[in-house]
């Protein structure tokens, strides 16, 4: 039973890894693009932000319904849902002021951070070997979405810096994970094969 149950994650994993490496090179993109250019105007940083919400939604509820079956695979959509809520919302309301930008961003953030924290604590009571990985993700976007939120009159230069690191350090965490998850495998399947 349980030798099935670790093919089945194994097969599935090995499957998917790439996909929060996918993630991962999408927010160090957006990170790379907002450091290089930290004081582009409201409008660039608006469309940027909000096509970046749409492609990560669509990637996150892609990756959510791939790992059916996998314990907290359902945070992974409605983390996806809530990044293209966010992302619609953002390109089909391109003029708000940096006020509104600046709350806007802090509630995407801080719903990133808390379903990400829930799906980690799912991983972890079913003894996902991955679990900090999300839970990393988590305090990270949690911290931004926090910063936001204490300094919203903050000028757009900063606006944009913060912004790139959050990505940046958002976008290594995933990429880290999935190279993880895939040495993981790897070992599984080498254990499975030496047995």
């Amino acid at each position: 039973m349980v030798d099935d149950v670790t093919a089945e994650v194994t097969r599935t994993l090995r499957t998917l890894w790439w996909l929060p490496v996918l993630r991962g090179v999408l927010l160090l993109l957006l990170g790379l693009l907002l450091l290089a250019q930290p004081s582009a105007s409201v409008a660039a940083i608006v469309w940027l932000f909000g096509i970046f919400a749409v492609v990560d939604g669509v990637v996150a509820v892609v990756q959510g319904v791939a790992n059916r079956g996998v314990p907290g695979w359902t945070w992974w959509v409605v983390e996806g849902l809530a990044g293209l809520a966010v992302g619609v919302v953002v390109v089909l309301w391109p003029g708000p002021t940096a006020r509104v930008l600046f709350f806007l961003l802090a509630a995407w953030l801080l719903v990133l951070g808390v379903i990400s924290i829930i799906a980690a604590v799912a991983l972890s009571r079913a003894r996902d070997a991955g679990w900090h990985w999300p839970l990393a993700f988590g305090l990270v976007c949690t911290l931004f979405a926090v910063l936001l939120v204490a300094r919203p009159q903050v000028s757009l230069a900063l606006f944009g810096v913060v912004l790139g690191l959050f990505a940046f350090a958002g976008g290594a965490l995933n990429v880290v994970s999935g190279f993880a998850v895939r040495s993981v495998v790897r070992e599984l399947g080498r254990d499975s094969a030496a047995a």
